[in-house]
């Protein structure tokens, strides 16, 4: 039977159309609220779309979910599902609109599910909907976080909790997948453009159980579009076979300045970034052959040259900073996750701020759409429409041939 544009999995490869299928592609988790009348901008979308297709860009991690109340700090707002079960159609119109533009130009879609943290609602709220209880939300101190992450990871591991919010949770997945699209007449479950329905960004050391029985849920009501987990893949083989074993493609995220690996400010520090880096990404490559399972290179990024201003903190946040150690880290990066052998099949840079930047005026709702979200300093991992020289990498390996 012809795969119909749905990207299938066959002896641990990607294919569409009868060929191998290489992800190049962009985290653009935002796109269903630029795709909005409400405090979206659809011109801007649509530019910003044109301008990936033509590097070559040929898919989208997006949000498929976010999670209210409004009023809360930190959030991508307005919400797509403000309480359990009562969701804005101007939002669920924006992510129409978005998956429509991009059948247009030929991408295909990771609908991202679900959010470990708070930046879109996430596990959190569900947990917080449940118990009742305000989340311990975390600061810039790295010490606030443990609390959260205890908090969070009562969605899978708390025997009272975790029914009810999972519950939740599975009701969100039949919604979203059973969407008719208002602009294309589709229904979600039946759309090639939609790769894969992922479960979460960034699950932490969740059970076995949990991914299986979800995946299996997930695949119920979307039997040809694939599934997978979203982990970053940084804690350890357990780990990872846990949050893959029962999912059609494995995941990884690599982040070293977030882990301590990269030092913006250190003239020199890209050379140990990119030994971890080289290290980390063929560790990974191992463990996705090991258990035959396609690789994707999620989620990765470098800031800005704040090396060159280290008088000035703000450096590595400023458009205007520029990008010699990111260019370096991208090329090597992209070349060995795009690599025609072995089981990696392609990256999705984070993130596209296109025309966005972090000195614009916020919009009605307080949101700049940067590509960073909202828990974090705007401006930080984002790559501009005008960042020629770090797009013109991109486009180099987007445009490789297989």
């Amino acid at each position: 039977m012809q795969d119909e544009g749905f990207v299938t999995v066959r002896d641990g490869q990607l294919f569409r159309h009868g060929a191998r299928y290489t992800v190049h592609g962009a985290n653009y988790w935002h796109g269903l609220n630029l795709g909005s009348t409400q405090g979206g901008n659809r011109a801007r979308l649509d530019e910003e779309l044109d301008q990936l297709a033509a590097l070559g860009v040929n898919h989208l991690r997006i949000m498929a979910a976010s999670e209210g109340p409004d009023e809360e700090s930190q959030r991508m707002r307005p919400s797509l599902m403000s309480s359990p079960g009562e969701y804005n159609e101007t939002i669920f119109q924006g992510l129409d609109y978005l998956l429509d533009a991009m059948e247009k130009r030929e991408m295909t879609a990771t609908m991202v599910l679900g959010n470990f943290w708070h930046w879109s609602g996430g596990f959190c709220q569900f947990v917080s909907w449940v118990t009742q209880t305000v989340p311990p939300y975390p600061t810039r101190d790295e010490a606030s976080w443990p609390a959260f992450v205890d908090y969070t990871r009562q969605f899978y591991l708390d025997n009272c909790v975790a029914p009810k919010a999972n519950a939740l949770f599975k009701d969100h997945i039949r919604v979203v997948q059973a969407r008719l699209n208002r602009f294309n007449n589709k229904l979600y479950r039946e759309d090639p453009v939609i790769m894969s329905w992922q479960i979460a960004n960034e699950p932490q050391e969740a059970p076995a159980s949990w991914y299986a029985g979800l995946a299996k849920f997930i695949k119920a009501g979307a039997p040809r579009q694939l599934v997978s987990s979203g982990i970053e893949a940084k804690i350890d083989w357990d780990d990872f076979v846990n949050a893959t074993q029962d999912m059609d493609y494995a995941t990884c995220h690599l982040w070293v300045e977030n882990w301590g690996k990269y030092d913006p400010t250190d003239i020199n520090g890209l050379d140990a970034a990119l030994t971890y880096a080289m290290d980390y990404l063929a560790t990974r490559q191992a463990w996705a052959t090991r258990l035959c399972k396609p690789l994707i290179l999620e989620e990765f990024g470098l800031a800005r040259d704040a090396w060159k201003h280290r008088d000035n903190a703000a450096a590595k946040y400023d458009p205007a900073t520029t990008t010699e150690h990111r260019d370096q880290y991208y090329d090597q990066v992209m070349a060995q996750a795009s690599a025609t052998h072995g089981s990696f099949h392609g990256f999705l840079f984070w993130a596209f701020g296109g025309a966005g930047r972090p000195n614009a005026n916020p919009n009605e709702f307080g949101m700049r759409w940067t590509g960073d979200p909202p828990h974090e300093p705007s401006g930080w991992y984002s790559v501009y429409d005008k960042d020629a020289s770090t797009l013109a990498i991109l486009s180099k390996y987007c445009h490789r041939p297989e």
